[in-house]
């Protein structure tokens, strides 16, 4: 299932090298800043990384699902400044699952569970304060911004993008973004309504340089992209992707569903815009209970313009963003910490 070279060069009287797929691949670039590091100030412990996104200036903003909180750091990695902190108050996050940077000035944070989108601005003092928290008609799942837009994936009346304003009204829902249908086709009732979640959940990407808003499904082994006025770009299935079910089970416990044949499934980890021309993809490896797999991780590239895959490598970092010649990945073990990579290609 895994391919990680796609032909070998024989010259004559000489050993066989592999040709490497095209694509830049992250475990080739230059690392700039880290935080999280072992003996680390109490700001750079981190329960959870669950999104980072990379401002303009060269640092890097994170949020910290798990201590409820936004941190930011400059291009070298020192802290530069926190906001939230656990509870209902203002100022204060309560469950935020996604983070969106509308510009370096403005963030924007996602709560699923309650259906709100907080805003937060820079005040005279440059640190941030929240100026606004607006209730959403749906269940947000991820979120970008492009050219000052804010675009919200989540279910809602069978759509899955959508156009937001700043008071969190929805102002149009991409039209071809209604997938799920084809999604639960021939698929019993019982699990259907688990596929339709996932068909409009996942992760949120806004490529400034392909003008593309793209949609990328956690389990399905699909991508899609579109284009600003919602028309559909292209529609991208993942070589070699096997799908995982996750379930409830009996108990409140979950069940894992794992390929009959294979006995593993797959999940997509992470999601960055490299170099503007490709969509790097983060992809988890699972197998059952006590078992462990083979790779860490997986490393797949798609090409921008067309979603074709160009590149599939192992790598254990979880790419988290992209932007210009840089991409930021997550490290997991022994605990959790993020790096800030440059491209040796201009």
């Amino acid at each position: 299932m895994y391919t990680g070279l796609v032909g070998i060069l024989v010259a004559a009287c000489e050993t066989p090298q592999p040709v490497q797929p095209p694509g830049p691949f992250v475990g080739d670039w230059n690392e700039v800043a880290q935080v999280g590091a072992l003996e680390t100030p109490e700001e750079e412990v981190f329960g959870d990384i669950r999104r980072a996104l990379l401002a303009e200036a060269g640092g890097v903003v994170i949020l910290d699902d798990l201590a409820a909180r936004v941190i930011g750091f400059d291009e070298r990695g020192r802290h530069a400044f926190t906001l939230g902190g656990r509870g209902p108050g203002p100022d204060e996050l309560l469950g935020p699952s996604a983070l969106i940077r509308i510009t370096d000035d403005t963030l924007a944070v996602l709560n699923r569970s309650a259906r709100t989108i907080q805003l937060f601005a820079r005040d005279e003092r440059t640190a941030y304060a929240e100026w606004g928290r607006f209730t959403l008609p749906f269940w947000p799942s991820d979120g970008c911004s492009m050219q000052g837009r804010i675009f919200i994936l989540g279910g809602h009346k069978g759509l899955a993008v959508h156009e937001v304003d700043g008071q969190g009204t929805v102002l149009r829902s991409f039209p071809a973004s209604d997938h799920a249908a084809e999604v639960v086709r021939g698929v019993p009732e019982s699990i259907a309504w688990d596929l339709r979640d996932q068909a409009q959940s996942g992760r949120l990407i806004c490529s400034q340089v392909s003008n593309h808003i793209i949609h990328v499904p956690s389990r399905l082994g699909w991508v899609r992209a579109y284009h600003p006025d919602g028309a559909l770009a292209w529609h991208a299935h993942l070589p070699d992707f096997v799908k995982l079910l996750v379930l409830p089970a009996a108990g409140g416990a979950v069940r894992t569903d794992l390929d009959p044949e294979f006995n593993l499934g797959h999940s997509v980890a992470g999601a960055g815009v490299a170099l503007g021309t490709h969509l790097a993809l983060s992809i988890e490896v699972h197998v059952p209970r006590g078992q462990e797999a083979e790779v860490n991780g997986l490393f797949a590239l798609l090409d921008l313009k067309t979603g074709a895959q160009t590149r599939r490598d192992e790598f254990a970092g979880v790419v988290m963003a992209g932007r210009g010649n840089r991409i930021a990945v997550r490290y997991r073990d022994p605990f959790p910490r993020l790096s800030v990579l440059v491209s040796p290609d201009p």
